[in-house]
């Protein structure tokens, strides 16, 4: 059985940061390409290109371009929502850094909710597959892997693999390094680096 986790993987923007700016070479000569007459660039194309453009993407020009905590936030120490907004602030006033992804500020509880999900859902008669799209730091792929290890039966954590889809080399390598602090998961996770878009990837899975 195989289970694929795909998260939204977006940078936060800003209209107002970007809204009087002009556009300069090399990003305006390679969207200007792609543009034909009045034709103008698709909006899925231009996403993609902002993000992952090898060589001028969000994600391909930042090698650390999401953020990781070194430590759990202890949600229990803050006291209502103003106070976890002034946490946030602070994190992010302290860390050369875009953005953190949920699966990042609630670890390991939000990768922990979804590996229990997995165990209620999951057949175990067959060794159990997860694909996960856009893997960012490597944080959901060790908070599940980490919980299968402790809550599953030993079987079921012994045949598994865990198979990252992420285009951005730099992110892969970031994964590969995560999930690697744990000894027992480096042989049963992987990245593949690739477009998860292109089927051919894919090949007998779809």
């Amino acid at each position: 059985m195989f289970i694929v986790i795909r998260r939204l993987r977006l940078p936060p923007i800003s209209v107002g940061r970007f809204q009087n700016q002009v556009w300069t070479p090399p990003l305006h000569a390679l969207f200007s390409t792609h543009i034909v007459a009045d034709k103008p660039i698709l909006v899925r194309d231009f996403v993609h290109s902002a993000l992952y453009h090898p060589l001028h993407g969000y994600f391909s020009q930042r090698p650390r371009s999401v953020g990781v905590l070194h430590s759990s936030i202890k949600f229990n120490q803050l006291e209502g929502r103003k106070a976890y907004m002034r946490y946030l602030d602070n994190i992010y006033k302290q860390n050369d850094i875009s953005w953190f992804t949920p699966v990042e500020i609630f670890k390991p509880w939000y990768a922990h909710a979804i590996a229990e999900a997995i165990m209620r859902t999951a057949n175990f008669s067959v060794p159990l597959k997860i694909y996960e799209i856009g893997g960012g730091s490597g944080t959901c792929a060790k908070g599940i892997l980490d919980y299968i290890m402790l809550n599953a039966p030993p079987k079921v954590y012994n045949s598994m693999t865990y198979t990252s889809v992420e285009i951005s080399p730099s992110l892969a390598e970031v994964q590969r390094e995560t999930v690697g602090e744990v000894r027992s998961h480096i042989p049963k996770f992987r990245v593949e680096c690739r477009d998860a878009a292109d089927r051919r990837g894919w090949g007998r899975l779809l």
